[in-house]
């Protein structure tokens, strides 16, 4: 008997060990949502681009002040307005070990560009008229319109022709970066380095490690079950987590921009006075100090106050007194049941995000809105969104660098399912106004046509902005080197080191 229970505690000692002290070289990332796919081809949201960036390269990458630069790509010569050529480095491999080519670069962005594969990002590319490969390394775009924006979009990964021509690949992929998919596996998607040399002390393999309650999240990394975790953890915790022992807290300024998304289209959001209602009726001082220990910085568009195109707009200011004579002077006086009308707010499941939402709903019960609450889980919440299916819904758009994404998100012709223009705005000015900072080659002709852009969305309150969210990674001491990144990628893990 005495044998048997000795045997159960060295074997409770053994897993105990297993799960605070990880194999060499291995990093434990915490968080909580796995990708929706590996597929470059259909990455919109932040978990999978996230993940993505470790296995796939573009023709070209951002640096850090949001410009891109060479990647797959060794260089590029505008030939024209609607001439671009591409020159291919050639020491630039797939997991597989193929050389990546201009075939390769070609079937992928024609396969992003057909319209039976479906992809998000298809009209991304929609100034693409054709392409040539005019040998391994070169290869020639033809425009059918000028597209400044060009060479920041062409940061999507590249895939071998082969699986570019296939449909979707959400679970198993090849691509060309510096860490190639191993497994995936319930809840946890494993990378491995793919070229090892002079990596001695360096991260060799990553697992995302998906722990859905936030709260558990952080006492697994406090235990030293999981190594890091990046914004994945209420801001409530930060006081916990710094008094604990062999943890260190690291944090920038973020890209990262949350917001309130409006259906234009709706019967009662139509009225641009109940939009900026809404709007007054959300106290962001009160609730960021409340809900996330005040660290955001308030937002009023979606391009950082530090970016060269973002313009210089009014501090949107609570005043629920206002927002109540704008409800009545758009026909919207408190009914006999005490109500104006009724709204429903759609969420995920996250607990951080539920709170946020009931907060806001709470702000908005006190100008007599009805409002009800929808949690909904990540995928189904993220799909209704995508296809435009929300009265009210709050989300993060996540390492916006280039002022492009107003085309994408503001457009008439970006309503879903073609773009993100998810909230069915239309404004014949702005699509004007796009147009042409899409097509200009001068840059204070872009930055002057982006800031009407942003003064006519902050007028017509097509979004509610928050704040943007700061990058906050909280980490054991056997990383070391690991330094935040405005977009909140988690890619510094390549350059970090282990103890």
């Amino acid at each position: 008997m005495i044998t048997r229970i000795l045997f159960y505690v060295f074997l409770l000692a053994m897993l105990a060990c297993t799960q605070s002290e990880p194999a060499q070289g291995l990093v434990r990332v915490g968080v909580a949502e796995l990708p929706i796919t590996l597929d470059p081809r259909y990455a919109t949201d932040a978990a999978s681009q996230k993940v993505q960036a470790f296995i796939h390269r573009g023709l070209t990458r951002q640096d850090e002040h949001f410009l891109p630069q060479a990647d797959i790509a060794s260089h590029w010569l505008q030939k024209n307005p609607l001439t671009w050529d591409f020159f291919l480095r050639n020491d630039v491999f797939f997991h597989d070990g193929r050389p990546v080519l201009g075939d390769d670069v070609v079937a992928t962005l024609r396969s992003v560009m057909d319209a039976e594969q479906a992809s998000p990002l298809r009209a991304s590319f929609a100034s693409i008229k054709s392409m040539e490969v005019l040998d391994n390394h070169h290869i020639r775009l033809h425009l059918s319109e000028p597209d400044a924006a060009l060479l920041t979009r062409l940061n999507i990964g590249i895939l071998p022709q082969e699986i570019a021509r296939q449909s979707q690949q959400v679970r198993g992929i090849v691509g060309c970066g510096a860490f190639v998919f191993k497994s995936w596996q319930k809840n946890t998607i494993l990378l491995e380095r793919k070229n090892k040399k002079n990596t001695t002390g360096a991260v060799q393999r990553i697992a995302f490690i998906r722990v859905k309650d936030a709260v558990t999240r952080s006492l697994k990394l406090a235990r030293g079950e999981i190594d890091m975790m990046q914004n994945d953890f209420p801001l409530h915790m930060l006081p916990y987590l710094r008094q604990q022992p062999g943890v260190k807290i690291v944090s920038t300024a973020s890209t990262t921009f949350a917001y309130i998304g409006i259906n234009l289209q709706d019967k009662y959001l139509a009225n641009v006075q109940v939009r900026h209602a809404l709007a007054l009726g959300v106290d962001r001082k009160k609730l960021k100090k409340a809900l996330f220990l005040d660290a955001p910085v308030l937002a009023e568009t979606i391009l950082g106050k530090n970016h060269w195109a973002a313009a210089q707009l009014p501090t949107m200011a609570y005043n629920p007194a206002k927002a109540m004579v704008l409800l009545d002077n758009a026909g919207f006086p408190v009914r006999a049941d005490g109500w104006r009308f009724h709204l429903t707010y759609r969420t995920s499941t996250n607990p951080e995000r539920l709170r946020l939402a009931t907060a806001i709903a709470a702000g908005w019960r006190d100008l007599n809105i009805d409002v009800s609450i929808e949690s909904l889980e990540w995928g189904s919440f993220y799909a209704r969104i995508k296809r435009g299916d929300f009265q009210l819904f709050s989300l993060s758009w996540v390492g916006i660098s280039d002022p492009d994404i107003y085309r994408w998100i503001l457009h008439s012709d970006m309503w879903p399912p073609k773009g993100a223009n998810r909230g069915r705005y239309h404004n014949a000015h702005v699509d004007d106004w796009l147009m042409a900072a899409m097509h200009s080659t001068s840059v204070e002709q872009r930055i002057d046509f982006y800031r009407q852009v942003q003064q006519q969305m902050y007028h017509d309150q097509v979004y509610i902005p928050l704040w943007y969210e700061p990058v906050i990674a909280v980490m054991g001491t056997r990383i070391s080197g690991f330094i935040p990144q405005m977009n909140g990628a988690l890619t510094p893990l390549m350059n970090a080191k282990l103890r």
